[in-house]
């Protein structure tokens, strides 16, 4: 039962930002129409900007898969490295406390 209430919860969400959207777009084209036609220029110029801006924002993805290939980091034996990193804090450890 709470799989579908959340199910509901979250429709109902998206409805609700879907609507405002809507009446905000509709506001915008109400206050569009109202503006005298040599504005429209000036209000295209400036929702290019805010476009623009946006692009500038969308993180790049960056692919690290394979950067340390062949950089000798294969031949670690990790397991060996973690024990002996574990060895070396526990004598740390044990002298603070002698």
């Amino acid at each position: 039962m709470e799989r579908g209430k959340k199910r509901r919860d979250l429709r109902h969400e998206r409805r609700t930002v879907m609507q405002d959207t809507s009446m905000k777009l509709n506001e915008i084209k109400k206050k569009l129409l109202r503006l005298p036609e040599h504005k429209l220029d000036e209000v295209s110029d400036f929702i290019g900007f805010v476009l623009s801006r946006e692009k500038k924002k969308k993180k790049t993805i960056v692919q690290l898969e394979g950067i340390w290939e062949g950089k000798g980091f294969e031949k670690l034996d990790l397991n060996k490295e973690l024990r002996a990193v574990r060895k070396e804090v526990e004598k740390s450890i044990l002298k603070r406390k002698g």
